[in-house]
């Protein structure tokens, strides 16, 4: 058994279904955008703006994955409408003034919390996936 999206059986490439490979990456993708933009906002010096984190994220991202920065803004709202994340308008040398975002006292209680829960849900993965064509 092979995890991962194409596999060759007896020199056969077979390819999992596209709108299958769609969705389950989708499905992955739901959750850990919200920790990786709570992450690039926590890390952040100074203020950042909605631009600068997807950019940062769309370096850092492995092949093959990519973060859309279409769903940035509404992740945003919903976490300053959430109490996540706090808002400030920061003047640009470069036009009107950017919205830049920090982590408010619960956004990094929430980071905190949600960078257990990823360590200790990712060494349960891994440890099943182990199993596995010796993934370890």
């Amino acid at each position: 058994m092979n995890c991962l999206p194409n596999s060759t059986v007896d020199g056969i490439v077979l390819t999992m279904a596209s709108n299958l490979a769609d969705k389950l990456q989708r499905d992955l993708s739901v959750g850990t955008a919200w920790l990786v933009v709570l992450a690039a906002v926590a890390r952040a010096e100074e203020p950042i703006h909605g631009y600068e984190i997807a950019r940062q994220l769309a370096d850092e991202a492995p092949e093959g994955l990519s973060f859309k920065q279409g769903t940035l803004y509404p992740m945003l709202r919903s976490m300053e409408a959430d109490g996540l994340v706090k808002s400030t308008l920061v003047p640009s040398n470069e036009g009107p003034a950017r919205k830049c975002f920090t982590l408010t006292a619960e956004g990094k209680r929430v980071l905190a919390a949600w960078c257990e829960t990823w360590k200790s849900t990712n060494k349960w993965v891994n440890r099943v996936l182990g199993g596995i064509d010796g993934i370890r």
